[in-house]
C-alpha cells in the first residue's frame, strides 16, 4: 500500500486502541498517548505508508508531539485523497485520557 485514506486510517488508528493492552505493556517510558501514536506509526510503516522526511528525533520535542508529526507527515504525502488527519489522531488519544481518566476515579 503506497497510499491511505481517511477511512483506512481510521482502521488503523481503532486496530491500535482494540491491542492498547499490549501497547501500553511495551511502552516503556513513554506516555500512554504517546505510545498510542508510536503504534499508529509503525502500523502506518507496516502497511507500506513511508515519508521521506520523518518528525523531530533529536529529543527536543517531546515524544507524543514528534510521534504526531511523523504520522501527519507520512500522511501528508501518502493520502489519497488528502483528509486531515489530525481529528482522527486527537480522537485516539482523548479516548486514552478519558479511558484513564475513569480508571483514575473509578
Amino acid at each position: 500500500m503506497s497510499s491511505i485514506n481517511a477511512k483506512q486510517f481510521e482502521e488503523i488508528c481503532d486496530r491500535a486502541w482494540s491491542d492498547r493492552l499490549s501497547v501500553l505493556r511495551g511502552c516503556g517510558n513513554l506516555s500512554g498517548e504517546a505510545a498510542l501514536v508510536r503504534a499508529v506509526f509503525w502500523r502506518l510503516r507496516k502497511a507500506g505508508i513511508n515519508s521521506r522526511g520523518c518528525a523531530d528525533t533529536s529529543g527536543s520535542t517531546p515524544a507524543l508531539r514528534a510521534y504526531q508529526l511523523a504520522v501527519l507527515q507520512i500522511l501528508k504525502t501518502s493520502s489519497r485523497p488528502p483528509f486531515d488527519a489530525a481529528p482522527i489522531l486527537s480522537a485516539l488519544i482523548d479516548r486514552y485520557q478519558n479511558e484513564a481518566g475513569q480508571t483514575a476515579t473509578g
